[in-house]
């Protein structure tokens, strides 16, 4: 059974230390067997990951949520076995990280629904318009799965018959749910019946995953004809008769679930719903703070950025009526700040952002100790994720360097991306922000593997938005009042991510209200607005790790800068904050200030 827990290696006669980076690479083994396409995403060995781990997938039954669920309860036990006050300082910090993240689970996993996991949190809905294996599977075998030899596209082959056990997986956890009341709202299932029929629109033999295969197999020239053949027409076959059907079921089971959803968004719409907030804005770096706290502090930066971005605005010459965010969105009318809704405009679109990351990047050593040396792509968001995909995003590079890392951006209409407001959205998901610091954290030796699996989004999120302002100091937005005002909206939007999060799930907004609520405020269009607010509906508390973590990362800057004087080094304390790797907010918290006593006393810090 590949998802047998019971092999953790006997740890006796070990040293504490040992004790503990053997119970950690079991555990990530563990976790890589039950998730094929984690090892896959990570590129890991066929010892950590599993024989052929690249020809499967998960299991999405609720046979798979028990087993994860059981898998986070040995996890939890087996870290009880060691000795805290025997390990160094570094695995300390390993054992402090992990445990958080096992008592997370642990703390998610009782409430029976949506996505069970062994380390950290996950989203209350087995599926939605955003994520789910419908979208998520094609996605990893497009941009994630090897195609370089025969036995990858053996292996791709395999996991497309996986693809389609995986979806009628999911439609087995989608009415178990259902049972218990516990449906995604009524766009949710409609943002995914639109998905699905996006990947079901064309003849097999078209479909993008064929496409995809078919291009790849003409690159591996050790591949005989025949052999090709055969395994391209297996491939077309499996779309058409496993998983078209497994779609098409999919799709039915979606629509019929639609009178159960209502029309509420707020995940208070479910028995405990209240309960499981609290929880999630604990896991996204709440630290204890309460939903009408954070709603408090959303709108006190709302009214900060907003006289920020007025008093810019005043000095251009702009007209004074609305809100500073309906203001800032009157610049997107402005024809020449638009880039033509065009495939051509679209690649010099493309173009511009890599422009962008070459000029930052240029500069990075001057703020930055270690530079990653990871590869990064820039590309379109794929068709048929346009109408639900965010407006960008970053996907990890391989950790033994053979697939960069890949900056999406979706360009469904240029409109929603005005010129003054790309810079932000580059400097967030490439350099120096997602990409750096994913690229770094990979990078490091010695790092538990497993750490490489438990991303903390207030740490990631909040460093990303860090990096925005940062690329203000660093001087990228010198002669671009616009491009700077375009970094003071996009702050803007995440701090109204704070208003409108909790205001959904917690004040029991509606979301017709949350809609006009934050297009009103952060002067960001309706479109695109209605698909963040349908984003927060299905990830509660995600959308508030943003501000979150860059208010607890500039708040520990401000203490190094006024213990350290004119010892700080801003070299030296981003080091400090990305060399260890992500991590929870009060231990990142524990981990400054002990830097922080550190040059206090004149040592050198950790780090290359």
């Amino acid at each position: 059974e590949q998802n047998d827990i019971d092999d953790a290696p006997i740890l006796a006669d070990l040293k504490e230390d040992e004790r503990l980076a053997v119970l950690a690479d079991t555990h990530a083994g563990l976790i890589l067997q039950m998730s094929p396409e984690a090892a896959t995403r990570l590129g890991v060995t066929e010892e950590m990951g599993g024989a052929d781990y690249n020809a499967r997938l998960s299991t999405y039954s609720p046979l798979g949520q028990s087993q994860a669920m059981a898998l986070n309860d040995r996890m939890h036990q087996d870290l009880q076995m060691i000795d805290y006050s025997q390990l160094t300082t570094s695995s300390q910090l390993t054992y402090d990280i992990l445990g958080y993240g096992y008592e997370a689970a642990a703390r998610r996993n009782q409430f029976q629904f949506g996505n069970a996991t062994p380390i950290g949190y996950s989203s209350p809905y087995a599926l939605s318009q955003l994520s789910g294996p419908h979208i998520n599977l094609p996605r990893l075998l497009l941009t994630q799965h090897p195609l370089r030899t025969a036995k990858d596209a053996e292996h791709y082959v395999a996991r497309l018959s996986e693809l389609a056990r995986g979806l009628t997986e999911t439609q087995e956890t989608l009415l178990l749910d259902a049972g218990n009341n516990v449906v995604p709202p009524l766009f949710a299932l409609e943002g995914a019946v639109s998905s699905i029929e996006g990947l079901t629109q064309t003849p097999p033999a078209e479909h993008v995953l064929i496409r995809h295969f078919t291009e790849k197999l003409d690159a591996i020239t050790t591949l005989e004809t025949e052999i090709r053949e055969e395994l391209l027409v297996k491939a077309i076959l499996t779309v058409e008769n496993e998983i078209y059907p497994a779609y098409q079921n999919l799709a039915a089971t979606l629509t019929d679930l639609k009178e159960a959803a209502g029309s509420d968004a707020g995940i208070w719409r479910l028995e405990d719903g209240k309960a499981y907030y609290q929880l999630a804005l604990d896991a996204y770096g709440a630290g204890g703070m309460t939903a009408e706290e954070i709603h408090t502090v959303g709108l006190e930066e709302v009214a900060r950025i907003s006289a920020e971005m007025n008093a810019i605005l005043d000095r251009l010459g702009k007209s004074a009526a609305g809100t500073a965010g309906e203001r800032f969105a009157a610049l997107a009318e402005e024809p020449e700040n638009i880039y033509p809704n065009t495939d051509e405009a679209k690649e010099i679109v493309l173009d511009d952002l890599r422009k962008q990351v070459a000029d930052v990047t240029e500069i990075a050593p001057q703020w930055f100790k270690t530079i990653p040396t990871q590869g990064m792509e820039i590309k379109r968001i794929p068709a048929y994720e346009e109408n639900t995909a965010p407006g960008g995003y970053y996907t990890l590079p391989s950790l033994d360097g053979t697939r960069p890392g890949i900056y999406w951006i979706n360009l469904k209409d240029t409109a929603d991306w005005p010129k003054h407001t790309l810079k932000t959205l580059t400097y967030h998901e490439a350099v120096p922000g997602h990409h750096f610091q994913i690229s770094l954290q990979q990078g490091l030796e010695d790092f538990p593997l497993i750490r490489n699996l438990a991303f903390y989004s207030e740490y990631l999120e909040g460093w990303a938005l860090y990096a925005e302002e940062l690329a203000a100091e660093m001087g990228m937005y010198d002669d671009d009042p616009l491009g700077n005002l375009g970094r003071l909206g996009a702050e803007l939007f995440r701090a109204g991510r704070l208003v409108v999060d909790t205001g959904l799930h917690h004040k029991e907004w509606s979301r017709e209200e949350a809609i006009t609520w934050m297009v009103k405020h952060t002067g960001e269009t309706e479109a695109s607005v209605t698909r963040e607010i349908e984003r927060y509906a299905v990830l509660p508390g995600q959308a508030v790790s943003y501000k979150l973590g860059m208010i607890k990362m500039k708040e520990l800057r401000a203490r190094a800068e006024d213990r350290l004087g004119e010892k700080f080094d801003i070299r030296e304390f981003h080091e400090a904050i990305l060399m260890q790797g992500s991590m929870p907010l009060p231990i990142l918290d524990q981990t400054i200030e002990n830097w922080i006593v550190e040059q206090e006393k004149g040592l050198i810090s950790f780090g290359n």
